[in-house]
């Protein structure tokens, strides 16, 4: 159909129009290979004369022509392109022009070879990629995360290690609080290759178990008191820990697979932890061990989500310890006189990362109650109060931190998920802003990016200390700059692979072709290089999610909801119907006529799974739609009507009750909420509770701490807590009104 006119053509399809591009194609390329016409006339000279081109009608235009000699006989290929400045620069084009180039001569003198075969890198950028790019070795110290601590014990044992409210700990006192569990430990049967599991809230007495386990020998493995039984009993079961370190409070709510051991904290006005002999507490060495530790002996596990329905415990080594500790203190300018918060959850590997920074540069490791670290007022009141100059933080809650939520002049880190441009050009203005990113498989963080500054999408920088990045095709070879591939990370902070699973790990850990004898992780991840050596992440090359910075495979979830007895079908997805704001959905097919799961549903996940696990919603569906060869149709799932759901009860009672259903519904962006709607149910979060509780205690005058919301989430059960809440504590300090811009 080459004779008819692309105006017919493009009536006849009528696409959608843009004024941002073509409307059927962006990029073409013409090949002349016809005869050159000569045409004489009398008394003139004709010939061709180059026009040049002053607009792009296309984002690329590849015109081609085929040369001939005198005797007519092919000569070689000629060519030109046009581009769209607005969209590529000069360097960009060229590169893609070498690279065809090299493409045509490669098929050319093996015209029997395969396209896929053909490696496109230009002249040197294959060095620049492997080498110069990743070039991050480094000599550290040969120690792990128990000798580190050490070394920084002697240089300075009378600094301030760690505070808690008005508490502070030396590192002397530290490590010999530290020292006294480890040799317990020992006792226990504790050493290299053996799991102590820790199940205790945020507390002094929590990082003397993890670094007392480390003194030992042994595997650190945080538990969550908060997680549900069952996935706690999962995780000891899976484990095997030699024992569980515990407090009184803990111990009755964790299941008897593993022995437990009592380690509660002295009370702060006691006394007792100004133990006299402190200093008679030597380090533990291997003589006292039950075997030499290593650098390749396992520092710590870390159960993450799992795509088969279970999580699975990663198993991370000392050796990417020191590259890791000294990465940032170095990128994030952490001195002795530094104050880093302690944020992520104990049983997240980013606790470890927080721990090690400060612990290793001489810095006060600042520790609060999970509820103070709630993003609003009460993590900048924590800020503020501890004078912290280091701090990581997922973007989900920079999102609903106040204006002057930020100590200026600070050290921020974003990381867990990608951070949008509105919020680096809010935060990094007066702060140094650094976009770490890294799987647990990594020893927590892989690349961080040089100092933001402004309102861009942030890239994920380069590798850290002894870590080498690779972005690869389908085939395991480079990419060229510009070009996504998925991410693949080399050197010593590769996890040893998976708990009991070899299997999985032999899937994710594989032969690294660039360096024999080592290993690199599939990360899942796609990325793509910039011209400065500067990685970009551009998403997920499987259907693991970031919601609010966890780290979730919708697999598991959806596993969770099978095992639901009225369930008979179920699918779990991830959605962003407003922008900046992920959440999990999962639809159902009921197993049975007439029954209702969607609300038992969620209660059930809730006894299985982690709170950042369990979906916003539960859509019941008559079927889940399908495409044409079999598989789910994602974009035919319908969008969760909450709005629906909510306001169709009584109404309220009072005053405060109808001030609450006011506060309730301008948080989760909807316009009436009944007062026996439940917060959770219609897709809030502990990111909007944070919200919500700042405004009760804005308009009402009352501290209310976000627990009395997860325990009574409907307007009337939590305006009762609200009622016991102000006779019993009374507003200690003034709180400003945070809106929703939902």
């Amino acid at each position: 159909h080459q004779e008819v006119p692309f105006e017919k053509l493009v009536e006849a399809i009528n696409p959608a129009r843009s004024l941002a591009h073509h409307p059927l194609f962006q990029v073409n390329l013409t090949l002349q290979n016809q005869e050159a016409a000569h045409l004489d006339l009398a008394g003139l000279n004709i010939g061709p004369a180059a026009v040049e081109a002053t607009s792009a009608r296309l984002d690329l235009a590849f015109s081609m022509g085929e040369k001939r000699d005198a005797a007519g006989a092919a000569a070689g290929i000629t060519g030109a392109v046009i581009y769209a400045t607005d969209l590529f620069d000069r360097s960009t084009v060229e590169s893609l022009a070498e690279r065809l180039v090299t493409l045509l001569e490669s098929v050319t003198e093996d015209p029997g070879r395969r396209i896929g075969s053909v490696d496109v890198l230009t002249t040197g950028e294959r060095a620049r990629i492997l080498d110069e790019w990743n070039d991050s070795r480094r000599a550290l110290p040969a120690a792990g995360l128990a000798e580190l601590f050490e070394e920084r014990v002697c240089k300075a044992p009378d600094a301030v290690a760690v505070e808690i409210g008005e508490l502070t700990v030396s590192y002397a006192e530290l490590n010999s609080r530290a020292n006294r569990l480890a040799r317990r430990l020992i006792g226990l049967g504790v050493g290299p290759e053996r799991i102590v599991a820790v199940a205790l809230p945020r507390s002094v007495a929590w990082l003397v178990a993890m670094l007392a386990v480390a003194k030992a020998g042994g595997a650190y493995l945080p538990v969550d008191p908060e997680y549900p039984a069952e996935r706690i009993g999962y995780m000891l079961g899976d484990a095997a820990p030699v024992c569980v370190l515990t407090d009184a409070a803990t111990s009755g709510a964790l299941p008897g697979t593993a022995p437990q051991v009592v380690v509660d904290e002295p009370a702060p006005d006691s006394g007792d932890h100004e133990v006299p002999d402190f200093s008679n507490a030597p380090d533990v060495s291997d003589a006292e061990r039950t075997a030499p530790l290593t650098l390749d002996t396992p520092a710590y596990v870390i159960y993450t989500s799992g795509s088969t329905g279970r999580p699975k415990g990663v198993v991370v080594t000392h050796s990417g310890i020191a590259g890791l500790a000294f990465s940032q203190i170095e990128r994030f300018g952490v001195e002795p006189d530094s104050r880093v918060l302690q944020f992520a959850s104990p049983s997240f590997d980013a606790a470890v990362s927080e721990v090690c920074m400060a612990l290793f540069s001489g810095a006060r490791l600042v520790l609060a109650p999970a509820d103070e670290l709630l993003p609003g007022e009460s993590l900048t009141g924590v800020l503020r109060r501890h004078g912290v100059t280091h701090a990581t933080l997922p973007p989900a809650a920079l999102a609903v931190l106040p204006e002057d939520g930020l100590p200026a002049g600070m050290t921020l880190i974003v990381a867990g998920e990608a951070c949008p441009p509105a919020l680096v050009g809010k935060w990094s203005s007066g702060r140094r802003m650094i976009n770490a990113y890294g799987p647990t498989e990594t020893t927590v963080c892989a690349t961080m990016s040089r100092p933001l500054a402004g309102e861009i999408a942030p890239p994920i920088g380069a590798p850290v200390l002894n870590a080498r990045v690779y972005v690869l095709d389908d085939r395991l070879r480079p990419v060229p700059v510009g070009v996504s591939g998925e991410l693949y990370v080399s050197g010593a902070g590769l996890a040893r692979g998976y708990l009991g699973r070899a299997g999985l790990s032999s899937e994710r850990f594989v032969a690294n072709p660039f360096e024999p004898g080592a290993r690199m992780y599939r990360t899942g991840d796609r990325a793509r290089w910039t011209g400065d050596g500067q990685l970009v992440f551009s998403g997920r090359a499987d259907e693991q999610v970031k919601v609010r910075g966890f780290r979730i495979e919708p697999g598991e979830v959806q596993s969770a909801v099978l095992a639901h007895p009225l369930v008979a079908q179920a699918a779990v997805v991830a959605r962003e119907d407003t922008p900046g704001d992920i959440s999990l959905v999962a639809y159902v097919v009921p197993g049975a006529a007439g029954e209702e799961p969607a609300t038992p549903v969620r209660e059930f996940l809730a006894e299985r799974l982690p709170e950042y696990m369990v979906p916003a919603a539960v859509v019941e569906l008559d079927a889940l739609p399908l495409t044409p060869n079999g598989k789910l149709d994602r974009g035919a799932l319908p969008v969760p009507d909450f709005a629906g759901m909510a306001g169709t009860g009584r109404g309220p009672a009072d005053e405060r009750e109808a001030l609450l259903c006011t506060l309730f519904a301008g948080v989760l962006g909807l316009e009436n909420v009944g007062v026996d709607d439940d917060f959770f149910e219609l897709g809030g979060h502990s990111l909007l509770a944070t919200l919500l509780i700042a405004q009760v205690g804005a308009e009402l005058g009352v501290d209310v701490p976000i627990r009395a919301l997860f325990d009574a989430p409907t307007v009337a059960g939590f305006a009762q807590q609200i009622g016991d809440e102000k006779s019993a504590r009374p507003s200690l300090r003034p709180m400003r009104r945070v809106r929703s811009t939902s």
